[in-house]
């Protein structure tokens, strides 16, 4: 024991092991990077060679090694989270949407990612916090480093940066797609940082930026007295392969497929695959092409408070100081579930809110939209536990080896999501009044469907699982009888390619009889005259590519040429 306790003082005090310790704990993000990102062979040498060089550089400028040590954790932080990254993702920078998650996620979401993140997490604590532990004994130890070993260290860092510098260059003639600001870690990440704080503060000025803003929307139809309902449905999480209505091959949908004038869309493609932009984009006419202006027009809230409904927003998510919550206050009635009540709520409890909007007779024309939790991870959460018709579904770890268990939890939180649904449109029907539904997800998910493993959304580069989602519209027998020409249209448009973010602003306008100029008819489903577009992409940097552009691999484009003709 004595041995191990001298061998353990000798290497603690020995300043050069600590410095070298450090030095590799801050280059292993940018090793990692070149693995796992498509990088020239130039652009590998440069992500390695100019920040080590630059770290070495930085190190031998002060001899208080500890010191120098806690002075770089900003940068193992920044390195830690990249690492927890490509464990979930297995590729990708700390991209800027990834920033805006963080900000945007509540407590119980987050307390739900983490505990599936314990082999990664486990593993950056590994790597930094016994170099901190190390650095904390060097400061009250005051361990020096040599000025010989410091002058050795200056002269490989001037060296190596020089070389990545050169390099740089060279590769900017080669390539010009590549830049350092961009694919040299840990500046591209900084980068990312700063784009994501201005949008963070872009979106706390919508109150102010947004003010003043009118659709200049008014009814179309005579006002006969008539009640009319519209229910505006975003779900959460919920990709279109898991849907009976789709084709799948377990009873996902058992209630909805026997309501009749309900019609699927079986080509629906999100438009970005996180909630802080998709969902947003379901609530506004912001799509991908001009999603800038969001910071400066109301929702669809707005629109159809100006043409005389009265509007309702109620969530199963809580406010979290997003476009979402901002849009949502639009409303003249705004209503959260109880987080405190309920750890973990069911979009169950936004049935008794519907109701009780569906029983006030004194506001003839209502638009109500719904923001449900879906199929959101952690899967078995979303449903209660007597709605466990795929068993297993506990899930007590997120790898491959259980992916049959989360498929299972996962196809139970849709069908839970086809039973409320189901029971809201009857709700509905029961009016008597003229009624649509509109549902469409925000993105998909990936749940280890192939051997690339990955799992969730949100990722920086999307997959056709985060994109391909579940949308249908709904109209009650009284909606159907009035307007046939609708109901014939969204039949004939079923099997077409759609954008949620731009047809469910613009069908929900069209089937209530709202104008406004911001109302473009060939995106509605319930038009005639319906236009397909090919499908876009909100890159990270909040640019629209088409969707090809966006960085899918050859499996994701296989499937969507096949399905799409893309």
């Amino acid at each position: 024991m004595r041995q191990i306790r001298d061998v353990v003082k000798t290497l603690t005090s020995d300043a050069r092991i600590l410095a070298l310790w450090l030095v590799m704990a801050l280059i292993v993000p940018n090793l990692a990077l070149n693995i796992t990102e498509n990088y020239n062979g130039v652009m590998k040498l440069v992500n390695l060679a100019l920040p080590l060089g630059i770290y070495l550089i930085l190190i031998s400028l002060w001899k208080r090694i500890g010191v120098t040590t806690i002075l770089f954790l900003p940068i193992m932080l920044l390195g830690a989270f990249q690492l927890v990254l490509l464990y979930l993702y297995g590729e990708s920078i700390i991209a800027v949407d990834m920033f805006l998650n963080v900000v945007t996620t509540t407590m119980s979401e987050a307390t739900e990612l983490l505990s599936n993140l314990l082999i990664a997490i486990f593993a950056v604590v590994l790597l930094y916090l016994p170099l901190l532990i190390w650095a904390g004994i060097a400061v009250f130890q005051r361990i020096f480093l040599p000025a010989g070993f410091r002058k050795g260290m200056r002269l490989w860092g001037i060296g190596l940066a020089l070389a990545g510098l050169l390099m740089s260059a060279v590769n900017i003639c080669m390539d010009a797609s590549e830049s350092f600001t961009r694919e040299i870690f840990p500046v591209n990440v900084v980068d990312n940082m700063f784009v994501a704080r201005s949008r963070y503060h872009k979106t706390r000025l919508y109150p102010e930026t947004s003010q003043g803003f009118s659709y200049g929307s008014h009814p179309t139809r005579p006002d006969n007295g008539e009640r009319e309902i519209y229910l505006y449905v975003i779900g959460e999480t919920s990709r279109a392969i898991n849907w009976e209505l789709a084709g799948y091959d377990r009873p996902t949908n058992p209630r909805l497929k026997a309501i009749k004038n309900l019609v699927f869309f079986n080509k629906a493609i999100s438009e970005s695959n996180t909630t802080h932009k998709s969902v947003p984009m379901l609530m506004s006419f912001a799509c991908a092409e001009n999603f800038d202006s969001i910071n400066c027009y109301k929702s669809i809230i707005t629109a159809m408070k100006e043409a005389g409904f009265y509007t309702r927003f109620y969530s199963n998510q809580a406010p979290n100081g997003s476009f979402i919550q901002f849009f949502g206050e639009e409303a003249d009635d705004v209503n959260y579930t109880d987080y405190s009540a309920i750890p973990h709520p069911c979009d169950g409890e936004l049935v008794p809110m519907v109701r009780k909007a569906l029983a006030d007779t004194i506001h003839r024309k209502q638009f109500i939209v719904l923001h449900t939790y879906g199929a959101h991870f952690l899967y078995n959460d979303r449903y209660p536990a007597d709605r466990a018709y795929f068993q297993p579904d506990c899930i007590t770890d997120a790898t491959p080896a259980a992916r049959q268990v989360l498929i299972n939890a996962y196809d139970n939180a849709v069908r839970y999501t086809d039973e409320i649904l189901a029971t809201i449109i009857n709700d509905l029907d029961a009016t008597g009044a003229k009624c649509a539904m509109l549902y469409s997800a925000d993105h998909g998910e990936d749940i280890y469907d192939d051997e690339r493993e990955r799992f969730l959304h949100a990722s920086p580069i999307p997959t056709y699982y985060q994109l391909h989602v579940a949308m249908f519209t709904w109209l009650s027998d009284a909606m159907a009888q009035e307007h046939p020409q609708f109901l014939r249209s969204m039949k004939a448009n079923a099997d077409r390619c759609v954008s949620p973010q731009k047809s469910m602003f613009n069908t929900a306008i069209h089937l209530a009889g709202v104008s406004t100029p911001r109302l473009i008819p060939t995106r509605s489903v319930a038009s005639r005259d319906y236009a397909y577009e090919k499908p876009s992409y909100l890159t990270d940097l909040n640019v629209a590519v088409p969707l090809m552009e966006s960085g899918l691999k050859n499996a994701d484009k296989a499937i969507l040429r096949k399905m799409i003709g893309l």
